[in-house]
C-alpha cells in the first residue's frame, strides 16, 4: 500500500465519520446528549490531537491503545493512521462507548478500517460499559479521548469509586482523566480535549495533585475562540487540548490557534516551574512572550494579599432564600415597622462608584432583624469584587468601592455574587483602597489572572493568593 493510498483511505474514512457523527448529533434530543455529556470531535481536531504523540516506541513492539469515550471512533482512527504511517504494524485497540446507538457506527467504522488495512496486525475490542465503573486492569501505551462533560454529585457511584480525587462537586471528565492516568504504562502518553476548568479552582485541587504527582504535563493547546472547535455544538466553557506523559519532564510546550482549523499556530516553550504553582498545583497557560514577562514579574514576588493581612469574603445574601426579608423599595419594609438597610448588587457600582438606591427592578433593601443578622456586614470601607466574569470581557476583575461615610447605615447586605475585601484588625484607608483597587484592575494583574484562571468565576482564594510585586507599591505604608 502506498502512502498516498493510505492517506486517501484515511481522509475518506475521517470525513465519513465526521459527517455521520454531526448528523447523529443534530438528530439526537438535547436531553439525551446532555445526559451522556456528548460533544463530537471534528476531523481537524482529531488530526491535531493524534499528531501530539511522540511515536518514540519501537515499531516492532505491540502497541496497546485506548479511547475511553470513543463515540463514532474519529479520534482512535486518527491515531491509528498516524501509527501506521510511522511504521507500526501490531496494534491492539480498546474502546469504551456506553451509547448503544453510537456503538453501531463505531463498530462499522472499525470494520471498514480493518478491511482496508489488512497488511497490519490490528485487533480491536469495544466495551459497552461505564468506563469509570468497569474494572479495567490493562495498561496502555497511548490513550486518546474526548470524554463526556457533566457534573456529578459526590454520592454518585462514579464519584465514590474515584473519591481519592473528589473534592466538592466533581465533573465526569476529570474522572476519565484520572482513571486513564492510572492505566498508562511507564513512558506512556495520553492526549485529551476537555474544559480548561481543571487547571485551577478548589474543586479540582485533589485531582490536580494526583495527576501531577503521577504524570508530567508535556503540551497544552488553547483556542483563542471558545466557539469554533466543536463545529455543531454550543460550548460555553473554554476548551483545551492537553498531553500528559508518564515520565519525568521539566519542559512544556504551549500552542494556540484561533480555531480548530489550526491554520496559524503560535508556540511557546516554558518550564514546569514557571507555570505550575506548587501547593495548590494550579496550572497557568501563558499565550505570548508578554505573558511570560508577567509571570516573571509576579513570580519574583515574596508576598500575597493574604500575607499582607487582607481578607476576602463572599456576600451572604442569596436572594431566593431571603425573599421574605428583601424589597425593591424602603416603604414596603417600613410599612410593617421593620428596620431596613441597603442590599447591594454589582449593578449598584457604576464605573467603580456606588450608586444607591438604584432605579432597578432588583431588590434594594433587606430587613435588619435577628433573623437576618447573619446575612449582614458592618458598614465599613470595602473593596468590592464581582465574582463572575468571562474571557471576552475587557477585564477579568471588576471592582467597586464602599466608603462608610457615604451610607448612613450601621449594616449592609451584599448579594452573593459579590466578594468584599477588608482587614480584620482595622478599617481600610481610602488611599489604600484606591491603590489596591488600581492594582486589581491593572493590565498586568488582568494578564496574570487570565494565565492562571480559565473559569468565569473570580474566586476569593484566587484573590488572596495573588502575588503583590513590591515594585508596584514602592513608597506605600499603611498603618497597622
Amino acid at each position: 500500500m502506498t502512502v498516498n493510498l493510505l492517506e486517501q483511505n484515511y481522509l475518506y474514512l475521517l470525513k465519513k465519520i465526521e459527517k455521520e457523527s454531526f448528523s447523529y448529533s443534530d438528530n439526537s434530543p438535547i436531553s439525551r446528549k446532555k445526559s451522556l455529556g456528548q460533544f463530537f470531535t471534528d476531523s481537524s481536531v482529531a488530526n491535531y490531537m493524534s499528531g501530539l504523540f511522540s511515536f518514540k516506541k519501537s515499531i516492532d513492539k505491540k502497541l496497546k491503545v485506548l479511547d475511553c469515550g470513543a463515540g463514532h471512533g474519529i479520534l482512535a482512527l486518527a491515531l491509528l493512521y498516524k501509527l501506521i504511517s510511522k511504521g507500526y504494524k501490531i496494534i491492539e485497540l480498546t474502546l469504551y462507548e456506553i451509547d448503544d446507538k453510537a456503538v453501531k457506527y463505531l463498530n462499522d467504522n472499525l470494520k471498514l478500517f480493518k478491511e482496508r488495512h489488512n497488511s497490519i496486525e490490528f485487533s480491536y475490542t469495544i466495551i459497552q460499559k461505564n468506563f469509570i465503573l468497569d474494572n479495567c486492569s490493562d495498561k496502555f501505551d497511548y490513550i486518546i479521548s474526548n470524554p463526556p462533560y457533566f457534573k456529578l454529585n459526590k454520592s454518585d457511584l462514579e464519584a465514590k469509586k474515584m473519591e481519592h480525587v473528589v473534592h466538592g462537586q466533581p465533573n465526569i471528565y476529570m474522572l476519565f482523566m484520572t482513571k486513564s492516568s492510572e492505566l498508562l504504562h511507564n513512558d506512556g502518553e495520553m492526549v485529551f480535549i476537555t474544559p480548561r476548568s481543571f487547571t485551577s479552582g478548589t474543586y479540582f485541587k485533589k485531582f490536580r495533585e494526583h495527576l501531577l504527582d503521577n504524570l508530567s504535563l508535556a503540551h497544552i493547546h488553547i483556542f483563542n475562540s471558545r466557539k469554533e472547535h466543536f463545529k455543531n455544538e454550543s460550548i460555553l466553557q473554554e476548551t483545551i487540548i492537553t498531553k500528559f506523559i508518564k515520565a519525568p519532564s521539566e519542559n512544556i510546550t504551549i500552542t494556540s490557534s484561533e480555531d480548530s482549523q489550526f491554520s496559524l499556530i503560535n508556540s511557546l516553550k516554558v518550564t514546569k516551574e514557571m507555570i505550575i504553582k506548587r501547593g495548590r498545583n494550579v496550572i497557568g497557560i501563558p499565550s505570548s512572550q508578554e505573558d511570560i514577562e508577567v509571570l516573571k514579574l509576579f513570580g519574583a514576588s515574596q508576598q500575597t494579599f493574604r500575607d499582607m493581612g487582607y481578607r476576602i469574603s463572599t456576600g451572604k445574601v442569596v436572594t431566593f432564600r431571603s425573599r421574605a426579608y428583601i424589597s425593591i423599595d424602603k416603604q414596603n419594609l417600613f410599612s410593617s415597622n421593620k428596620k431596613s438597610v441597603p442590599l447591594l448588587w454589582m449593578q449598584n457600582f457604576k464605573k467603580e462608584k456606588l450608586v444607591f438606591p438604584l432605579d432597578s427592578k432588583k431588590e434594594q433593601y433587606i430587613q435588619d432583624l435577628d433573623e437576618t443578622k447573619s446575612l449582614l456586614i458592618k458598614n465599613e470601607n470595602y473593596i468590592i469584587v464581582k465574582r463572575f466574569s468571562s474571557k471576552e470581557q475587557h477585564r477579568r476583575i471588576n471592582i467597586g468601592y464602599i466608603f462608610k461615610d457615604k451610607l448612613p447605615y450601621d449594616y449592609l447586605g451584599l448579594e452573593n455574587h459579590l466578594n468584599y475585601i477588608y482587614r480584620e484588625e482595622r478599617q481600610l484607608e481610602k488611599n489604600e483602597m484606591k491603590l489596591f483597587g488600581s492594582f486589581l484592575t491593572s493590565k498586568k494583574v488582568d494578564q496574570y489572572f487570565r494565565i492562571f484562571n480559565g473559569n468565569t468565576q473570580v474566586n476569593a482564594t484566587d484573590i488572596l493568593n495573588l502575588p503583590i510585586p513590591a515594585e508596584l507599591f514602592k513608597g506605600y505604608k499603611c498603618q497597622d
